[in-house]
């Protein structure tokens, strides 16, 4: 339920699987391709669910999968007890609790299964999928899964922790994209060849082992400044990136959040620990000790 960029392909796949597919959308156009390959059409979501043993619902947000659940014709008045219902989109962890206990009332299994990766890995079954939900359910399916999914792992029994895991990986990808754009603006307004630092980033940071070294030091907590780069020179160092960028017009606003964290963990006695110590600030501003 659901033929959007991701669900098309997600659904192409499960079809080239040999799985037999019912599938529903709003937009009826979205659903012909699919039948061309094989799937047979619902003019509902309670047609569409009516005997399914799986139903997967790649719909847009919270408030569209509560919709098409509660509805006259939706998912819940023609979904059998028993069955399996697989949520690939990214929801609220909020919703996924909620979802969790709409379908244990229901006697239904909810699974949260949201999936990484763009619409052509979606459509090549190369998707990253984080599976979490009752054991028995999340075992039945791991073989649908893995008709769209490279990889397919496993998360916990409570549905919303797949939901942060996803949440967890989008906000590490926009904050990296934020991170090259403010870098790259910063680089223009200094007049440097842009295909230099793009180089840069694309053949040595992200394929550098400093990258695996640093994520290894902050899920080990291990800030010692031995042979690392302690945080008041780094502190120094960030400034000069802050004072360096207002001179020729640009804003590091990540700068800025960094050299705060800085200074708070030199007042804290942290100056000389590894830079990347910052991450205890990060924590103890979460109500992490």
């Amino acid at each position: 339920i659901g033929l959007g960029n991701m669900g098309a392909g997600i659904a192409q796949c499960i079809l080239r699987a040999g799985f037999d597919l019912t599938v529903r959308n709003r937009t009826i156009s979205k659903i012909q391709p699919l039948v061309d390959l094989g799937a047979k059409a619902a003019t509902s979501a309670k047609e569409a669910t009516r005997g399914a043993e799986v139903v997967i619902t790649c719909l847009m947000d919270d408030q569209s999968i509560l919709e098409n659940l509660h509805a006259d014709q939706g998912i819940l008045a023609g979904l059998k007890p028993g069955a399996i219902r697989l949520c690939v989109t990214t929801i609220s962890p909020r919703c996924a609790d909620e979802l969790e206990q709409i379908h244990k009332k229901h006697g239904s299994y909810f699974v949260s299964g949201p999936v990484v990766g763009r619409p052509d890995a979606a459509h090549s079954g190369q998707l990253a999928t984080y599976l979490a939900g009752d054991p028995a359910a999340v075992e039945k399916m791991k073989p649908v899964c893995k008709a769209y999914s490279k990889e397919v792992l496993v998360i916990s029994e409570r549905p919303s922790s797949a939901n942060c895991m996803k949440l967890t990986i989008n906000f590490c990808a926009i904050s990296n994209i934020e991170l090259i754009g403010e870098t790259y603006v910063f680089a223009e307004k200094c007049g440097l060849p842009l295909e230099h630092v793009r180089d840069f980033f694309q053949n040595s940071l992200y394929a550098h082992p400093a990258a695996k070294m640093y994520a290894g030091k902050l899920a080990a907590r291990d800030f010692g400044g031995r042979g690392g780069f302690v945080m008041k020179g780094g502190l120094k160092d960030v400034r000069l990136m802050i004072s360096t960028a207002e001179a020729v017009g640009a804003r590091l606003e990540i700068g800025t959040i960094v050299e705060r964290k800085l200074e708070k963990g030199i007042e804290a006695g942290m100056a000389e620990s590894d830079w990347s110590a910052v991450y205890e600030v990060t924590r103890h501003e979460s109500g992490l000790e």
